[in-house]
């Protein structure tokens, strides 16, 4: 009789302790992240190594002058199932500015993701023109590693990962955040990715920041704008692409469209 008492305290116990620890982490709340996008090697091996005439020399000349790397401040907003990617306002001189909106490296995009209805939109400002995608969640292929990292007082695991449109990728998630979601449209991992790195695009993200809070709010106003134009990815990129092949070759512009649309 002694031991049934014992064991049945035991188990309430136990129980008690694993809702403590699940409580303990909210369902809502933001991450912090800093892009960042590693400027040198984005002209050299993206612009320079696949230009050719007057193109090639005019972003040679140009190399120089283009700093080493630069960082963009970024948050992820979370609520529930949903999430809402978008950049945090940050001061930034006047010439980097100009080298990402000459290169396209960052349209300021906005993502708002539900992860259990796979419901997505994407808010793009591409040069003037107010786009709207509007489709469903990309579905990744992961390989879950055994290697580990810090970052931002997680104890996060590594993925290798495998998108759509075949960009590789290396997330790093924690799963004492029980969501599945991450930077940009990147998702699917058992717990929120708090490190993204992407090297064919020459660009990482790695969360500076989590704080839980009971009042965050996911609702932003972009997307109701009455000038938006509504589309798919694939319309979206058709569309973009026909544009920049006036002044970019297929291998650069398809750069851009996969760095536009991660």
């Amino acid at each position: 009789m002694n031991s049934l008492y014992t064991l049945c305290v035991a188990l309430v116990l136990s129980t008690q302790v694993s809702y403590g620890q699940f409580a303990l982490f909210g369902k809502s709340g933001v991450v912090q992240y800093d892009k960042t996008m590693y400027m040198k090697n984005i002209v050299s091996k993206q612009f320079i190594a696949k230009a050719d005439g007057n193109t090639k020399t005019y972003f040679e000349r140009m190399l120089s002058t283009v700093p080493e790397n630069v960082v963009l401040k970024k948050e992820l907003k979370f609520n529930g199932s949903r999430t809402l990617f978008a950049p945090v306002e940050q001061d930034l001189d006047e010439k980097t500015k100009r080298l990402i909106m000459m290169f396209a490296l960052d349209m300021e995009a906005v993502t708002l993701s539900d992860l259990k209805t796979r419901d997505y939109k994407r808010f793009n400002d591409l040069m003037g023109e107010k786009v709207v995608i509007q489709d469903t969640v990309k579905r990744m292929k992961w390989k879950i590693t055994d290697e580990y990292r810090e970052i931002a007082g997680y104890n996060c695991r590594r993925a290798n990962g495998l998108t759509p449109d075949s960009v590789y990728v290396i997330g790093y998630f924690a799963n004492e955040i029980p969501l599945d979601g991450g930077p940009e449209s990147i998702n699917g991992l058992p717990g929120m990715i708090l490190g993204l790195v992407v090297p064919s695009q020459h660009v990482s993200y790695f969360a500076t920041k989590v704080e839980f809070r009971d009042d965050v709010s996911l609702e932003a106003k972009v997307f109701n704008g009455k000038k938006n134009k509504v589309m798919s990815r694939e319309e979206l990129e058709a569309m973009f692409s026909q544009s920049l092949s006036n002044f970019l070759n297929n291998e650069t512009a398809a750069y851009i469209m996969k760095l536009t649309l991660l």
